[in-house]
């Protein structure tokens, strides 16, 4: 319920969306890297 009630709505929003959120290592390290390459 309250993943429908605060995630869904917010999602339109996001710049990215992590499937799998904080579990999906390979997408966070993707994002880290891009992140630090642009530093």
């Amino acid at each position: 319920p309250m993943f429908l009630q605060f995630v869904e709505p917010s999602k339109r929003y996001a710049d990215i969306v992590i499937p799998q959120g904080g579990l999906n290592d390979v997408a966070i390290d993707i994002i880290v890297s891009k992140i630090k390459s642009r530093t």
